[in-house]
């Protein structure tokens, strides 16, 4: 990946600050920059613009928790919008989430589509393959604590039964 197309995004506070957000129970920082990877070598084949397909990719959940499953790809388009992205970057963004929210207009919009569709399921196989070690649950509780949405939340967390279940079903193996 040409990484000189997003090195100003990985540098800004509010994507660095991402590394400690929890999102699909990994760091949203690395699911942001699996998408954007992915982004990049989608992008040609599917005749869009790479650039812009990797930019939206690095940005497409910055603030997703202030939203919902269907309405965090508008906020998240704002935040890139108000970074000074073009509009195309903001398209991309706004329907990243389809079909659970709108319908792509652009090839990026349906590159972002595809790469986060992606990426979300490698993050899937990354913390359940992480449960044979360890790993997944150690991860999980340092971002539970970084995490300012969820380091409120401590204590109230619903899935902290399944969690402990979890765990202690693959220690034993």
């Amino acid at each position: 990946m040409n990484s000189s197309d997003i090195a100003d995004l990985l540098s800004h506070p509010r994507v660095i600050e991402t590394r400690d957000h929890l999102h699909h129970s990994v760091p949203k920082h690395d699911h942001m920059l699996r998408v954007a990877r992915y982004a990049y070598y989608l992008a040609p084949i599917l005749g869009a613009d790479q650039r812009t397909a990797t930019r939206a990719g690095i940005l497409h959940d910055l603030d997703s928790r202030l939203g919902t499953l269907t309405t965090h790809g508008a906020i998240a388009a704002q935040v890139a919008a108000e970074l000074g992205e073009p509009t195309a970057v903001s398209q991309a963004i706004v329907s990243h989430m389809y079909p659970f929210g709108p319908r792509p207009t652009t090839r990026e919009g349906w590159v972002l589509v595809v790469a986060d569709k992606i990426a979300s399921f490698t993050d899937l196989t990354a913390f359940v393959g992480g449960l044979f070690t360890g790993r997944s649950i150690r991860v999980r509780r340092r971002l539970c604590v970084t995490d300012p949405f969820y380091a409120a939340r401590i204590g109230r967390r619903p899935h902290r039964r399944l969690m402990r279940q979890l765990q202690q079903t693959f220690s034993r193996i």
